[in-house]
């Protein structure tokens, strides 16, 4: 009988195209867009520099500051010639306006009270890219000031002249043979596809409902068919489907992303890993869209109410909304859902090289969540079929 449940249940997920639609196109749109959107964001190069005007007259020094400031991979710098700011800006489409004086270097040497450096900028570049710029133009300065007291003082500064090439980066990952490159799409597929998991919602309240509605679930209980065996009748198919998820989104992360110029995606971690948390995301996602279906009289009803708490539990989880960015009190709400503990533990093997240990207290989360809206459902129905 158990094998007769699970091929209904096929032939009806096989039937609701808009709900296939829905689990893979809109996942691996998310994917290619997310992972080209947020490619220089992980990269230490833009494809398109942050332009500078150095708003002074020209001479040694400020032709030097504009040839350093265009060594940096961020920015492209200019000498305009004391223009009009709001010109350059709006017209001459310029990110930064940096009006400083021609003797700057004497000015500051002599501590002169009324110098200043004002650097105008377009209200939309973001923070961090305003105080990389500043630090970036205070650091070239000031070594342009100490290498002008070395010489005078005859001191040997050539180590300090490269000290930025003596300081390196070293990602430090939890598994020694894990190496891989921070990118996009390390980040974006996971996010996606913990997402997309939890839209299994739609084509399981669809068809719950309806059997509902046409009595379907009432003749199987009265063959003393046990709720268990419906229930499993039900997860089994969509853990299936959830699982070719994984597949399909590692894939698009691997073939489909570099086609359109982004980044790879490598998977260094262990697959037995990646199956495990992918199977404690669909226990707690499908576990939840069968609560939803029941609490629901209607396939729009269920849809709504799902989506709705889908994108919230999304937006509150880190996927919508990278929760390193969030303020603190934002990044402790996030701990409370759902979708942010299987992003974290899928992080955790996809970009730290994570083991059992670091992924075991995620995976302990899901399953509670899951059992606990199993047993809400189950209280549903008994409550419905004593009404």
């Amino acid at each position: 009988m158990f094998r007769y449940i699970l091929k209904k249940e096929f032939l009806l997920i096989s039937r609701d195209i808009h709900a296939l639609l829905v689990l893979f196109i809109m996942p691996t749109l998310f994917i290619i867009i997310m992972s080209l959107a947020l490619q220089n964001t992980y990269s230490n190069t833009i494809d398109t520099k942050l332009q500078v005007a150095i708003n002074t007259l020209s001479n040694k020094d400020t032709t030097h500051l504009t040839q350093e400031i265009n060594k940096n991979n961020y920015f492209q710098a200019k000498i305009t010639n004391n223009e009009n700011i709001k010109e350059l800006m709006y017209k001459k489409n310029f990110d930064f306006i940096v009006n400083i004086v021609q003797e700057y270097k004497t000015q500051i040497n002599t501590n002169k009270k009324d110098f200043h450096i004002d650097i105008y900028l377009n209200p939309s570049i973001s923070l961090q890219n305003q105080l990389l710029f500043k630090n970036l133009l205070t650091e070239i300065i000031s070594k342009q000031i100490m290498k002008e007291y070395f010489i005078k003082n005859k001191i040997d500064g050539k180590t300090l002249s490269k000290l930025n090439d003596k300081i390196s980066i070293i990602p430090t990952y939890k598994e020694e043979k894990f190496k891989i490159k921070p990118t996009s799409v390390q980040y974006s597929v996971p996010s996606w596809l913990v997402f997309s998991m939890f839209f299994i919602l739609i084509p399981i309240s669809n068809a719950f409902i309806n059997e509902k509605n046409f009595g379907t679930i009432d003749r199987l209980k009265s063959m003393d068919i046990p709720f268990i065996s419906i229930i499993l009748g039900k997860m089994v198919p969509y853990f299936i489907i959830n699982q070719i998820q994984v597949l399909f989104m590692i894939l698009v992360g691997i073939y489909i992303v570099p086609l359109l110029n982004g980044d790879t995606l490598q998977i260094n971690g262990n697959y037995g890993l990646i199956f495990m948390m992918s199977s404690a995301i669909s226990f707690a996602a499908i576990s939840f869209a069968i609560f939803i279906a029941n609490i629901s009289s209607t396939s729009e009803e269920a849809t709504t109410i799902g989506g709705v708490s889908n994108i919230l539990l999304a937006a509150l989880g880190g996927i919508m909304v990278p929760k390193f960015v969030m303020p603190e009190f934002m990044q402790n709400i996030t701990t409370f859902s759902p979708m942010n503990w299987g992003l974290e533990g899928l992080l955790e093997i996809f970009v730290m090289g994570g083991g059992l240990s670091d992924i075991r207290t995620y995976i302990l989360y899901l399953v509670i969540f899951g059992c606990s809206f199993l047993a809400l459902s189950y209280m549903v129905l008994k409550k419905k079929e004593n009404v």
